[in-house]
């Protein structure tokens, strides 16, 4: 698409606001005068045309008949186009016109029509038609019923014409003398106004991946209008900034630990080939190295897991998720998670205080709750009890994980759900953790717009807390969640 200059956009709007008011004076102006001139004029026609009727009168010698005064005839305004005049009584005895009128007209005078527009000679004449006028003068003994007249009188309308023209050119030129010092006061203003979105596109052009300082002047921050844009700018800058500080400390884990395992590897191997070995050597070697790929290939798993939970994110949802029983994806979750607690003699305890029902992905929700026993189960002691507990309360369906681990001191629990955070790195290898479960779990809640929260304090263990919304319907604590506890408990 084609930039287009805003400064320049407002000031031809302005421009074209302003020659569309002149021509409006103009116009309006125009009509105006043109109206109440043409009503003048039919004033003039009117008077004229009563006058030509009160030159007629009767004869004085008493013989029947009307005469015309013609030497009263009133003198044409214009000198080379004269006024038209036609006289005519209605008993055929009188008819008088005008030296110049061309008595063919007479069969093109309106029949009913009071004003008659037609040119003469090259000019535009308007013309005023009266009929059945009484004559003002007086005759005792005339015959009833009395004559009538009809009148027609008709002068050139040029004059109009040019004073309606010079009226709107003297419009036209006030207005143009007016537009241009508002013109010069608009463009001012308008510069004037953007002074502030200029600077805070020169603020944001100084933004990169290396410096996110976005600090716009004074003026525009007390802009009204731009104020909620910075406030949006700072915002997603600083959602930008996170996310890329978040994506080069992902690079950067994920690269140590690739590198620490195979450094691992290659160690193992290196330390095989110095020298020939006996065969139980080359044995322990190899079942190191294996352990080290399990390793390697669990870590790749978790960043797989990753990226595909924040990839569901960006995406959102493709269409709405069924209902699921949370209690079921907790099930499945101990199911999967029993022989791994097995192996480190650690006992699973379910215990369901209510039946809740959210919309979601019982895949996510499983492997949520499979993160959050795994974390539990590798630092919880032998001998002890990991706990799983599900409750409806207020809308929400809640599951809390309880362990009876070492804890977390309170400085590491803001940074717990960032990816490849451990509280304990030397533990990292001997319990198989890489920081990535509690990131994971965090991602998908959040995807399905509830909260996680972790209460954990050293020596008293640790407890997770996730809330999901739950669809209506959930029901608080029954005797058929005690009993579904005691035999998962068994």
């Amino acid at each position: 698409m084609k930039a287009f200059s805003l400064n320049r956009r407002l000031i031809l709007a302005v421009v074209a606001s302003q020659l569309l008011l002149g021509a409006g004076l103009v116009l309006v102006g125009t009509s105006f005068s043109k109206h109440y001139l043409r009503r003048a004029f039919d004033v003039f026609l009117q008077g004229r045309a009563e006058s030509m009727a009160a030159l007629v009168y009767y004869r004085d010698d008493g013989v029947p008949g009307l005469l015309f005064n013609n030497a009263k005839i009133p003198p044409s305004r214009h000198r080379v186009h004269k006024d038209l005049f036609l006289v005519q009584s209605d008993r055929d005895n009188l008819l008088r016109y005008s030296p110049g009128f061309d008595p063919a007209m007479l069969g093109r005078i309106p029949a009913n029509a009071r004003f008659w527009r037609f040119h003469y000679k090259g000019a535009p004449y308007r013309a005023i038609i009266l009929r059945k006028v009484g004559i003002l003068d007086t005759e005792e003994g005339e015959p009833l019923p009395l004559p009538t007249l009809t009148v027609v009188y008709a002068a050139p309308t040029m004059d109009i014409d040019q004073q309606v023209s010079m009226l709107g050119v003297t419009i036209g030129l006030v207005s143009l003398l007016v537009l241009i010092p508002t013109l010069i006061l608009a463009v001012w203003s308008i510069r004037r106004a953007l002074t502030p979105l200029n600077d805070l596109v020169a603020a944001a052009s100084t933004v990169s991946v290396d410096r996110w300082s976005f600090e716009p002047s004074q003026e525009a921050r007390s802009t009204r209008e731009l104020k909620p844009l910075i406030d949006a700018m700072q915002t997603v800058l600083s959602g930008l900034e996170e996310a890329f500080t978040r994506q080069r400390e992902f690079l950067g884990d994920a690269a140590h630990e690739l590198k620490t395992s195979l450094a691992i590897l290659k160690s193992t191997l290196q330390r095989l080939l110095n020298k020939p070995r006996e065969r139980e050597e080359y044995e322990r070697g190899l079942a190191i190295m294996n352990g080290d790929c399990l390793r390697l290939e669990r870590l790749l798993n978790r960043m797989l897991q990753s990226a595909r939970a924040e990839q569901r994110i960006a995406k959102g949802h493709e269409q709405e998720p069924e209902p699921v029983e949370v209690a079921a994806t907790c099930e499945g979750a101990l199911a999967r998670m029993a022989q791994f607690a097995a192996e480190r003699d650690v006992r699973l305890e379910f215990i369901p205080e209510g039946e809740a029902t959210v919309r979601a992905e019982a895949a996510d929700l499983e492997l949520i709750w499979l993160n959050l026993l795994e974390n539990a189960v590798q630092y919880s002691p032998r001998g002890s009890v990991v706990t799983v507990k599900v409750c409806a309360e207020t809308g929400m369906a809640k599951v809390s994980v309880l362990d009876q681990g070492c804890g977390i001191e309170a400085a590491h629990l803001p940074h717990i759900f960032q990816r490849f955070y451990r509280a304990d790195s030397s533990r990292a290898r001997a319990t198989g953790g890489f920081g990535l479960g509690l990131a994971i779990s965090k991602s998908l809640v959040d995807f399905y717009r509830g909260r996680i929260d972790i209460e954990s304090a050293p020596g008293r263990g640790t407890c997770v807390t996730v809330e999901l919304p739950a669809e209506p319907g959930a029901r608080g604590e029954g005797g058929g969640s005690r009993d579904r506890a005691a035999s998962i408990s068994r």
